[in-house]
């Protein structure tokens, strides 16, 4: 017989690969209870949660038990290859695609900045890695928001009654700007607005914009993640006159991969599994951070 996991109700075991199914831990910010099979985001993994291996009967001699001496999760499949993550459904509203990107590759770097992963050593037939995951998943690779404010100038052209012939710099005339991962920071003129649109969309700004990296959109640490969320946005606010569009993430599940490295005396030696866990999102910290970003809007730009 073979090394093995033992099922549980938060270990799911099907052959060699299993799926993580935590009972509900404590939230990180507010006091909902969560009530469905996946945790959310912003919610610790339950420290209770606990998966065991068993070695095999007997080496091919037949003369000792094989036992375990360690077990480890590390990210992403193929012990620690492949993806770390990829997207599973988007929430019924979703208007456009949203597909993995180069991130969510393990090659690319991929972690997870508010889990760390459980190992545990020891001799004997049976183990059991007590909080294999500890911390929770934050919104980092939930990547695909979108932003579209406006910045005006009581002075400019389209606020004054005559029209300068001077060659006005992009960055001092009303104009919208749209940030998006994918697509950068991107600029679009008053001026160049279709007359016949009846709503602002991010598909109407240029396709090339100023890069943004992964990390400039995602909330960085605890006590942003309610208002401010991330430095880079939070930077912005000079120049938000007023908010035209805030999308938050429309991915609405993802599922986050495993390896479960379990070593031990009879060969291979070394036994992997691989595994998974759902998350669901969190509106709530976008909500808050929406309100936030209203109460900073500058109004005219040229006032003091």
């Amino acid at each position: 017989m073979p090394v093995k996991i033992v099922p549980n109700n938060e270990v799911i075991v099907t052959g060699d690969t299993f799926l993580l199914r935590p009972s509900p831990g404590t939230p990180v910010f507010g006091d909902y209870v969560r009530t469905g099979i996946m945790p959310l985001l912003y919610e610790n993994i339950n420290p209770g949660l606990s998966i065991t291996v068993v070695g095999g009967e007997g080496c091919p001699a037949g003369v000792v038990p094989d036992m375990i001496t360690s077990v480890t999760l590390v990210p992403g499949q193929n012990n620690g290859s492949g993806q770390g993550n990829t997207i599973v459904s988007l929430i019924d509203i979703a208007d456009k695609a949203v597909n993995d990107i180069p991130e969510f590759n393990m090659s690319a770097g991929w972690s997870e900045p508010r889990i760390s992963y459980g190992t545990i050593a020891g001799f004997a037939p049976s183990l059991t890695l007590v909080a294999p995951l500890k911390g929770y998943y934050g919104e980092k690779y939930f990547y695909d928001a979108e932003y579209i404010y406006a910045s005006y100038y009581r002075n400019s052209p389209e606020f004054t009654p005559t029209n300068s012939e001077e060659d006005i710099s992009i960055f001092d005339v009303n104009r919208l700007t749209a940030i998006s991962l994918l697509d950068g920071k991107r600029i679009l003129k008053f001026e160049d607005i279709p007359k016949d649109i009846n709503q602002i969309d991010i598909d109407l700004f240029p396709k090339q914009g100023f890069p943004i990296e992964l990390e400039d959109i995602t909330p960085s640490d605890e006590a942003a993640v309610l208002d401010y969320g991330s430095d880079y946005l939070q930077g912005l606010i000079p120049e938000i006159s007023s908010w035209v569009k805030w999308r938050p993430s429309f991915i609405e599940v993802m599922r986050y991969y495993y390896t479960l490295v379990v070593t031990h005396t009879c060969p291979p030696f070394v036994t992997t599994f691989e595994g998974s866990m759902l998350v669901e999102n969190n509106w709530t910290p976008a909500a808050n951070r929406l309100s936030y970003y209203i109460d900073k809007q500058v109004g005219f730009l040229d006032e003091v």
